[in-house]
C-alpha cells in the first residue's frame, strides 16, 4: 500500500472563505517537514494527496479557494495533489446521500492508487 495524505476542510463564510483555524494550526505544526524550513525533515518521496471541501453554500468558488490553499501546503511538503472533491449545498447529512455516486467514485480513485 502506498502512503496517502487526505485533508478535509469545512468552508466557512463565503465572504472570507479560508481554511479554519484548527487546520491552520495543523499546517503550522507541519513546518519542520516543509521545504521552506531549513533544515527540514522531509517526508519520504512519492506521497499523493487528496482534498475534500464541504460547504453549505452553493458556490464552488469557495471550495476552489480551499483546494488552492491545501495544494499550496502539499507543495511545501512535496506531496503531489492527485484529486479534489468539493461538496456544496450540504446542510444536513441527507444532502450527502444525493452525492453518493460522486463520493464513491472519488474514493475508488484513491483506492486504485493505493493498490498500485
Amino acid at each position: 500500500m502506498k502512503a496517502l495524505v487526505m485533508n478535509c476542510s469545512p468552508v466557512r463564510n463565503g465572504a472570507t472563505a479560508d481554511i479554519p483555524g484548527q487546520f491552520k494550526a495543523f499546517i503550522d505544526r507541519c513546518t519542520p517537514w516543509c521545504n521552506t524550513h531549513e533544515p527540514h525533515a522531509a517526508l519520504s518521496a512519492g506521497k499523493k494527496g487528496y482534498v475534500v471541501a464541504l460547504r453549505t453554500g452553493t458556490s464552488m468558488r469557495e471550495c476552489q479557494r480551499i483546494f488552492e490553499s491545501i495544494e499550496h501546503f502539499y507543495g511545501h511538503l512535496e506531496v503531489e495533489c492527485c484529486g479534489s472533491l468539493g461538496l456544496c449545498s450540504v446542510e444536513y447529512k441527507d444532502a450527502v446521500e444525493q452525492r453518493r455516486d460522486e463520493i464513491i467514485e472519488f474514493c475508488n480513485k484513491i483506492c486504485a492508487f493505493s493498490e498500485e
